[in-house]
């Protein structure tokens, strides 16, 4: 919400260095309201989308001060020429606006995507009274992931396997998908972000163990096989 006030303050005020006609002000103000508001929308209704609405943003804002000024320009036709002189700003707004959105944002969206990192246990949701996760170990970064490792501790007494059930069930009420082998995992982002949150649980030697992962999407068997001569 904030970045949307911020951007749609700033390409209305370039907007005002270059305006001759007060009607088209009032429809560029409304634009940028509508594409400020949009963007707020579609981060509410998909949560991962938030590079993707920074674009857009970006994009919609430049394209309003775009097609506002063509439409000045058809309208006042050689008049719009004896306008205002100071119009820097505006050449700026838009520039920098293209130029985020088409090469800055997707760029550093792919550089990102080769990052791992390390999930906050926030992504779990908060777990019931009566399972808690313990440290149990350091965090390890490598092949384009990082992972946490925790000790899921139960009632006492409870065996391992159901502690791990009953933390599958946790999960699958917060949405995560249904667990695969023992591992289940969800998109960080939508379109430009392919990077995954992964969960993985075992009871190796009757303890449940918990590992949160973050990074690339972890291969499948057709993409690890042997594909030589």
């Amino acid at each position: 919400m904030v970045l949307a006030s911020i951007v749609a303050v700033v390409a209305f005020l370039a907007w005002l260095t270059v305006a001759r006609l007060r009607w088209l002000t009032g429809v560029v103000l409304a634009a940028l309201l509508l594409v400020a508001l949009g963007i707020v929308a579609l981060a509410a209704v998909q949560p991962r989308a938030a590079l993707e609405a920074r674009v857009l943003l970006v994009l919609g804002a430049a394209a309003t001060l775009l097609a506002a000024r063509v439409i000045q320009r058809r309208r006042l036709g050689a008049d719009e020429n004896g306008g205002p002189r100071w119009r820097w700003p505006y050449r700026i707004a838009v520039g920098l606006a293209l130029v985020i959105a088409c090469g800055g944002v997707p760029l550093g969206a792919k550089a990102v995507s080769e990052d791992g990192f390390v999930p906050s246990v926030r992504e779990l949701g908060t777990l019931p009274e009566d399972l808690a996760l313990r440290g149990d170990g350091p965090e390890e970064c490598g092949q384009g992931g990082c992972a946490v490792r925790y000790r899921v501790a139960g009632r006492p007494g409870e065996p391992a396997e159901q502690v791990a059930g009953r933390m599958w069930k946790h999960l699958a009420g917060r949405g995560w998908p249904a667990g695969d082998g023992g591992r289940s995992c969800r998109p960080v982002g939508w379109l430009l972000d392919n990077r995954e949150t992964c969960v993985w649980l075992s009871t190796p030697e009757g303890v449940a163990r918990l590992t949160l992962s973050g990074g690339r999407p972890y291969p499948t068997y057709n993409e690890l096989r042997y594909s030589g001569p």
